[in-house]
C-alpha cells in the first residue's frame, strides 16, 4: 500500500534538479590572486567541490585553466596555485621594453617613411614570457591543456570554460571543453567545443593596447572581459544550479564611495582605473543583482509552473580590502615604459590607482591578497559551509 501512494505522489511531483555547482573566476590582472587565495580556504576547509563546471575569464581563465588542468585533485591543485602566485614576477608575465626604445618604435619609423601608426599594433609588452610559463608551471610543454579531458573522463569535473573576445568580428567568445554551453550563441556571443590550450588562456587574459592579442584559429583575440555583460551567463548556459563566484571588487561603503580619491583635477590614472573598473569589474555584481531579483521572481511561480526556469543559487565572496588603493603602494617596482606611463598618467596623485593591479605581477602584492582572499573566505566561513554542505 505504501508503494503505491509513493508512486501516485510521484506523478504530481516534479522532479528536483540536481545539483549542479559551478564556479566563476573574474577578471582583474594582478588582481586575480586573491581568488587563489580564498580557493585556499575553501580547499582546506571542504575538501574538492564535487564535479563543478569551471569558467575563467580574463586573469580568472588563468585560474581556472590551472585547477580544471590539474590532475592531483582540488586541493592540491589549489595549492600548487599558491605557489604559482607567490613566485610569478612581471619577467614571468611581460617582457617591458626601455623607454627609449618605445619611443623609437613610435616615432622613428614615421620619420623612416614607414607605419604613420602613433602605438604599436601589437601591444606596448611582449607576453611570450607568460606563455612559457603557462606551459612549464601546468606541465603542457606542447599548450594542449591535457588534465581538462582526463579530469572529464574520471569525473572530477563536468567542463572549463575560457571567455575571450574576438577583435575582428566583436564577438565574446567562449571556448569550451566537455559541458556545453546549451542556448549560449547569440548574435554578439559564440561557443567553440575545442580541446583548451594555453593560447585560449593567453587570448583571454590579453589586455587592450598593454598586451598583444593572439592568434586563434586564424583570428585575433584579446581580454574576454571587454564585452561580456553577463560575466555568471556561461557557467548558467554550462548547467550550474549553484554558483561559488569570485569577485575582485571591493565594494566601499557610501560613506567611502562619497570621498574623493583625488584632489583637484583628477589625474588620467583616475579616469584610466575607472575605465578598467567599468569594462572588468563592475559587471559580476551588477550581474549577481540581476540574477538575485529573477531569483526572486520565479520562487513566486509554483513549482508545476515554472517550465524551464530555475533558480540558480550564487555566492559571491569578494575582498574586504580596496585591492586598488593597495597596489599604489608598490608601483615602484614598474620598470621600463609602464614606470614612465605610470609616472605619465599621475598615478602618484589618486589614492586609488586602480589600473596598476591590472598589470602588478609581482610576489609581495601577490602574496598580501592572498592572505587578504584567505581570511575573507575564513569569515565566510558558515555561509560558505550553507553553500557547500546545504544537509548541514
Amino acid at each position: 500500500m505504501y508503494d503505491k501512494i509513493e508512486r501516485f505522489r510521484s506523478w504530481f511531483e516534479v522532479e528536483r534538479p540536481k545539483t549542479q555547482y559551478g564556479l566563476v573566476l573574474s577578471g582583474g590582472g594582478a588582481r586575480a590572486s586573491y581568488q587563489a587565495g580564498v580557493l585556499s580556504f575553501v580547499a582546506e576547509a571542504f575538501g574538492d567541490i564535487p564535479s563543478p563546471v569551471i569558467t575563467g575569464v580574463s586573469a580568472g581563465s588563468l585560474n581556472a585553466a590551472h585547477i580544471a588542468n590539474h590532475t592531483g585533485g582540488f586541493r592540491v591543485g589549489v595549492h600548487e596555485l599558491e605557489n604559482l602566485w607567490g613566485s610569478l614576477k612581471s619577467t614571468d608575465v611581460y617582457e617591458v621594453s626601455s623607454s627609449f626604445q618605445v619611443f623609437w618604435d613610435m616615432f622613428g619609423s614615421r620619420l623612416g617613411g614607414g607605419s604613420e601608426e602613433f602605438l604599436p599594433r601589437a601591444g606596448l609588452v611582449d607576453t611570450a614570457p607568460l606563455a612559457a610559463y603557462l606551459k612549464k608551471t601546468l606541465g603542457v610543454p606542447e599548450g594542449q591543456l591535457s588534465g581538462i579531458r582526463t579530469n572529464i573522463t574520471a569525473g572530477l569535473i563536468k567542463g572549463c570554460a575560457i571567455i575571450g573576445t574576438h577583435y575582428g568580428t566583436g564577438q565574446t567568445v567562449a571556448w569550451v571543453e566537455g559541458q556545453s554551453l546549451s542556448g549560449w550563441d547569440r548574435a554578439a556571443r559564440v561557443s567553440h567545443e575545442v580541446p583548451l590550450t594555453v593560447d585560449h588562456v593567453m587570448a583571454s587574459t590579453s589586455l587592450p593596447f598593454l598586451f598583444p592579442a593572439i592568434e586563434v584559429d586564424g583570428g585575433f583575440y584579446g581580454d574576454g572581459g571587454i564585452r561580456l555583460a553577463d560575466p555568471l551567463s556561461p557557467a548558467v548556459h554550462m548547467g550550474a544550479n549553484k554558483i561559488l563566484a569570485i569577485s575582485t571588487r571591493y565594494r566601499r561603503s557610501r560613506k567611502e564611495a562619497d570621498t574623493p580619491v583625488a584632489e583637484g583635477y583628477p589625474p588620467a590614472a583616475q579616469i584610466f582605473s575607472l575605465l578598467l573598473n567599468a569594462i572588468f569589474l563592475d559587471r559580476l555584481d551588477q550581474d549577481a543583482m540581476m540574477m538575485d531579483r529573477i531569483n526572486r521572481l520565479i520562487n513566486k511561480i509554483p513549482v508545476s509552473q515554472r517550465e524551464e526556469l530555475r533558480p540558480i543559487d550564487i555566492l559571491v565572496i569578494r575582498p574586504s580590502r580596496d585591492l586598488g588603493m593597495l597596489s599604489g603602494e608598490y608601483q615602484a617596482e614598474l620598470e621600463g615604459i609602464l614606470s614612465l606611463i605610470s609616472k605619465g598618467l599621475g598615478s602618484s596623485d589618486t589614492k586609488s590607482p586602480d589600473w596598476l593591479s591590472m598589470i602588478l605581477f609581482e610576489p609581495a602584492y601577490a602574496e598580501r591578497l592572498m592572505e587578504i582572499g584567505y581570511q575573507d573566505a575564513v569569515n565566510e566561513r558558515e555561509r560558505l559551509k550553507r553553500f557547500l554542505n546545504p544537509s548541514n
